[in-house]
């Protein structure tokens, strides 16, 4: 793998900077028609309602992924659940009324039915190259109603990440061994929380309800927002930097409950302003002096304040709405001087002076939510049915490839999937429903929904629903 300076970790979720962006030199442009297979593969890793959907993150040569598992108990038989959860299409014709009920019931019975089940905490810790297993750390937790999720976030020889029962973890990114572990404010039931810490000037950060911040060092609590306590945060924390130094002095910005945006100073925890952004479960970022907000509803949509470096204790004004698209929980992605945007099947290029719209196009996708996308280089990748590559670069939409991951592993676009299997002279001679059923048993699981990628060093970690893959996408000399 390339040993250019250009290839920048991806340390924590969203990148080095959590804007969705990395650094790269040259990556491959289209795939070969046999398809692209993976360098390695990490498998038996569970994902989704049975292990969550964290994302992996890469640092100094080595992969970090999370996931929160349950296994049955010997002896214990379980029948199907009377109260699953409704999906939002599910629930046409209740009232909110009902469905609060509703909710009431599923939750005491998830939690009856959850004592059938062992829950336990996973950490492993990979080689980047070879996919060998450095550590894989397992620890007996509990059950939460939804499973944990949150991205592992590695900063200064340690790996920081929120755990089941609103518990802070800090381990040794070599070892493994858990340096400390600090129990959250608030009190805990069955709750869950996505958030992935942010650390900056040995302040580590989340929401777990309020956004509270923790001596990285040994975890003490140092201060805590000023948000309900009993609030589900999933949003991730993002730090404003004043100036060009690393301080205390700097800013933490989080969106947290009833669309609303907070900035803390982090030296002391002092709340500077609260927004009514409209943001919804996505991450803010910080960009060109701008901050952006993404909310679940057209009306708020896309959303950039002008911030002042000069004045952060003055509540930011709208610089500009794009209400093209919106998501319950993606977060964009910025490329230069522009920001992708995803949600309800559109996908946008904005400009980050103005708003206004470069290209936007409709994706002939299943309805996407949650996932977030990511730029390497030049190039913008979304992973949700297979992994959809565009010109970042480019004034108009071109799409580069639309990959599907057969049963071999492999990256491969459809057409040429179709010709691997000559699905045309099967359709001819047995019809199109042979033909379906060799095209279902040559695909495999896709990327886990609501997970994003991580790219560095020329390669791309995938996160399935039962395994972690690793693509090389360093291009050779003279492809491009």
């Amino acid at each position: 793998m390339g040993e250019s300076p250009l290839w920048a970790d991806w340390p924590q979720w969203r990148g080095a900077n959590r804007d969705g962006y990395a650094e790269s030199s040259k990556l491959i442009r289209d795939l070969p028609a046999a398809g692209l297979p993976p360098v390695w593969e990490f498998a038996d890793f569970e994902g989704g309602n049975s292990g969550g959907w964290s994302s992996p993150v890469i640092a100094d040569g080595k992969v970090y992924v999370y996931a929160h598992t349950k296994s049955k108990k010997e002896g214990d038989a379980l029948g199907p659940a009377q109260y699953p959860w409704l999906s939002p299409e599910k629930r046409t014709g209740m009232t909110d009324a009902e469905y609060e009920a509703y909710e009431v019931r599923r939750r005491d019975e998830n939690e009856a039915r959850a004592k059938a089940f062992s829950f336990e905490q996973r950490v492993v810790c990979l080689d980047l190259k070879s996919g060998n297993t450095i550590w894989d750390k397992r620890t007996p937790v509990v059950y939460t109603r939804f499973v944990q999720s949150g991205t592992p976030c590695v900063a200064d020889g340690k790996l920081f990440v929120l755990g089941p029962e609103r518990t802070a973890y800090c381990y040794d990114a070599e070892t493994g061994d858990v340096i400390w572990t600090a129990r959250l404010p608030g009190e805990f039931r069955d709750e869950f929380f996505a958030s992935s810490f942010v650390v900056h000037a040995d302040v580590a950060m989340v929401a777990c309800g309020a956004l509270v911040a923790l001596d990285a060092a040994d975890g003490r609590l140092l201060w805590q927002g000023q948000s309900p306590l009993d609030y589900s945060s999933h949003s991730s924390p993002v730090v404003w930097k004043l100036g060009d130094q690393q301080t205390r002095a700097d800013v933490v910005i989080a969106n947290t409950q009833g669309g609303r945006t907070e900035a803390y100073r982090i030296a002391d925890g002092t709340l500077l302003w609260d927004l009514q952004s409209g943001a919804g479960q996505s991450t803010p970022i910080v960009t060109h002096g701008l901050l952006l907000t993404y909310g679940s509803s057209r009306k708020n949509g896309l959303s950039a304040y002008r911030l002042d470096a000069a004045t952060p204790d003055v509540t930011p004004e709208l610089a500009w709405r794009f209400r093209g698209a919106a998501d319950s929980g993606s977060t964009p992605a910025v490329y230069r001087d522009s920001v992708f945007v995803q949600g309800e099947k559109r996908l946008a290029k904005v400009r980050l002076e103005d708003g206004d719209t470069v290209w936007q196009t409709t994706l002939s996708i299943s309805n996407p939510r949650y996932t977030s996308l990511l730029v390497a280089g030049d190039l913008l990748y979304f992973a949700w049915d297979g992994v959809l590559c565009v010109d970042a670069a480019s004034d108009r939409f071109r799409l580069l490839f639309d990959a599907e991951i057969d049963s071999e592993g492999r990256l491969i676009k459809s057409d040429d999937l179709r010709n691997k299997l000559n699905l045309d002279a099967i359709e001819a001679d047995a019809g199109g429903g042979e033909a379906e059923k060799v095209w279902q048993k040559a695909l495999t699981f896709g990327p886990l929904a609501c997970s994003t990628p991580a790219i560095s060093d020329g390669v791309m970690l995938v996160r399935r629903r039962d395994s972690l893959v690793c693509y090389r996408l360093e291009a050779d000399d003279g492809t491009r």
